[in-house]
C-alpha cells in the first residue's frame, strides 16, 4: 500500500481522539489558516476602528449638533471586537464538537503508521493512505500534531499524550522535514 522506500514505519502511534482533543485541534487549525483568522488580529482591527472613529468626533461635532453616529460606530466596533475575542472561539469549538459527533469513525481507536512519504490510518472499520503532499499544512501544538487538508481525512490529529520524548522528537523532526515551509510549531 504505502511506498516503503526504507522499510517499515518511522513511528507507529495507537490512539483514540476525544471531542475535546478534536475541538482544540480544529480551533488551532482554524487560527493557522491566515493571520486574519486569529482572534487577536480581528479584535485589534475592531479596536483600531473604534479609535479611528473616536478621532473623528471633534470634526463631527463641528459640523453637527450631536455625535450619535460616531458613538454608535464606536460601540459597534467594540461589540464586534468582543464577539471576535470571546464568543467566536467558543462557537468554533462547539462546531468542531458537532463535526466530531457527526462522524462515528472519528471516535474509534485507530493506529497511525508514519512512513517517509505517507501515513496509514487504520481502525476497525477503515484503512486509509495519505501522502504528505495531500496535506495543506502541519501544525505542532503542545498537545498534538495537527495535519490539515488531507484527501481522506480533512483533519488528522496525532496526540502527544502517551508518547515518550524521543517519539515526540522523532515525529516532530520527520514532519518538519516532510512539510518544510508548511510546518508550523505553535506555542499554544
Amino acid at each position: 500500500m504505502p511506498t516503503f522506500y526504507e522499510g517499515g514505519p518511522v513511528q507507529t502511534v495507537e490512539q483514540m481522539v476525544g471531542p475535546e482533543d478534536y475541538a482544540a485541534a480544529y480551533a488551532a487549525a482554524q487560527s493557522a489558516v491566515s493571520p486574519m483568522h486569529k482572534k487577536w488580529v480581528k479584535a485589534g482591527i475592531c479596536a483600531s476602528a473604534a479609535i479611528v472613529v473616536a478621532s473623528f468626533i471633534p470634526f463631527y461635532r463641528a459640523r453637527f449638533s450631536s455625535c450619535w453616529a460616531p458613538a454608535c460606530g464606536i460601540v459597534l466596533a467594540l461589540a464586534l471586537g468582543f464577539l471576535f475575542l470571546f464568543v467566536q472561539p467558543n462557537d468554533i469549538r462547539r462546531w468542531a464538537v458537532e463535526l466530531y459527533r457527526s462522524n462515528a469513525l472519528l471516535a474509534l481507536p485507530h493506529k497511525i503508521e508514519i512512513f517517509r512519504d505517507s501515513v496509514v490510518i487504520e481502525s476497525s472499520c477503515e484503512k486509509m493512505l495519505e501522502y504528505w503532499t495531500d496535506f495543506a499544512k502541519c501544525m505542532e501544538t503542545p498537545a498534538a500534531f495537527v495535519l490539515t487538508g488531507g484527501r481522506e481525512r480533512e483533519l488528522l490529529i496525532i496526540k502527544k499524550q502517551g508518547l515518550t520524548n524521543e517519539q515526540k522528537e522523532k515525529i516532530s523532526a520527520h514532519l518538519a522535514g516532510a512539510f518544510a515551509s508548511r510546518y508550523v510549531k505553535s506555542g499554544r
